[in-house]
């Protein structure tokens, strides 16, 4: 029974020295946590961007408790721990102390798209951190679109019904330009019309080329836009002119109202020829003359076009000149309050005196009276009713 008792008396002590051992280590390791160095982490991270080539962006990234060195990665390869990132000059990491970090690139080119990562080293007894990866994304406007065939000469002389193909190409755009083809006129050209694209060198832009296949009855003007998205405006070609043979080009007169203008047929003068004047393919029978007068020029005849013909050496008629009448709009005058008071009377009078001697210097002008009528009795804002007299 001593025997056994001792051995009981044995493992107990052995239990309370394991006790104690283990009590020991966590007290040891909670005394090491409490006094070892803060761990760094980071007060501002980067976000997913998107720039316009050519403008400055600013990437952020601050470190709260910095105990190791800040550096920026692209596409997972680093741009250095420098503060001038190496010496490029487009590249700075900016900051009022060390503990601010952020990214200046200025300006952002096609090539600064990419993965970016902020990063800080460890030391210490301190572990590194690495903010999450975001994403730089660079949008460019699409390059002044050209219509090849007018690099060389603005003017191409095509066969009636002979078949024309012409491209308009633009460059550095991204996303990717859309080109789009227009007559003189401002009206869309949307048949007959395909596109390509493909990347540029740089491997970032792309290159638009638009290919127009059409087949031109009159001579016009053709002009090519280029835009994306990220610049919805867009940019205007040049134009080129297309004149086909034994036709004229089409020209443009701007007039207002009450305008009068002399349209001749042709620059020299024939006294033993008939010539044949068109309003919108109305012939006007009796204009048989080298030149046609019209007057009092009125908005109903905005976009109207005159033509003139007159018999070659074989007989036929061939028109040889073609003008398009554009109505221009006279800027309104605002209407004036009647004065109220004696004082606005008096005010008004003399205004109209001083007016009216310089009016007298001028006797040539048209001399148009107009009055201006109040409602009476009427809460709201008094409407205003031209009479002209």
């Amino acid at each position: 029974r001593n025997m056994k008792k001792g051995h009981l008396m044995v493992q107990s002590t052995q239990h309370v020295v394991q006790v104690t051992i283990i009590l020991a280590t966590l007290l040891h390791t909670q005394h090491t946590a409490v006094v070892g160095p803060a761990e760094q982490y980071f007060l501002s991270t980067p976000q997913n961007t998107t720039v316009i080539a050519g403008y400055q962006t600013r990437l952020s990234c601050s470190v709260g408790n910095l105990v190791g060195t800040c550096q920026w990665t692209r596409d997972g390869l680093s741009l250095g721990t420098d503060r001038n990132l190496g010496g490029v000059s487009r590249y700075l990491m900016l900051g009022d102390s060390e503990e601010v970090c952020d990214l200046s690139i200025d300006p952002v080119l096609p090539t600064d798209e990419g993965v970016y990562q902020c990063q800080v080293s460890g030391g210490q007894g301190v572990r590194p951190i690495s903010s999450e990866p975001v994403t730089l994304s660079v949008k460019c406007e699409p390059g002044h679109p050209y219509i090849v065939q007018a690099m060389e000469e603005d003017m191409m002389e095509v066969q009636k019904g002979e078949e024309v193909e012409l491209q308009c190409q633009s460059q550095g755009g991204r996303p990717p330009a859309e080109i789009q083809w227009w007559d003189g006129e401002g009206r869309r050209i949307v048949s007959d019309v395909t596109e390509h694209v493909k990347r540029m060198e740089d491997r970032k832009t792309f290159k638009t080329v638009s290919t127009l296949q059409f087949r031109p009855t009159a001579g016009q003007q053709v002009k090519c836009s280029a835009h994306n998205d990220a610049f919805p405006a867009g940019k205007v070609s040049e134009p080129l002119t297309i004149r086909v043979k034994g036709q004229p080009t089409v020209e443009v007169k701007n007039l207002e109202d009450g305008d009068s203008i002399k349209i001749f047929c042709n620059e020299k003068e024939f006294t033993n020829k008939k010539f044949k004047w068109f309003i919108n393919d109305l012939e006007i029978f009796a204009e048989t003359k080298n030149v046609l007068e019209i007057h009092q020029f009125s908005k109903s005849y905005d976009k109207s076009r005159v033509k003139c013909s007159v018999k070659d050496r074989n007989g036929e008629d061939g028109v040889v000149r073609i003008v398009e009448l554009v109505h221009n709009p006279t800027s309104a005058r605002e209407p004036k309050v009647l004065p109220t008071t004696l004082k606005e009377i008096r005010t008004t009078k003399s205004s109209f005196n001083n007016d009216k001697k310089m009016a007298s210097t001028n006797v040539n002008k048209r001399k148009t009276m107009f009055t201006c009528v109040v409602e009476e009795g009427v809460a709201t804002e008094p409407k205003y009713v031209w009479i002209d007299g």
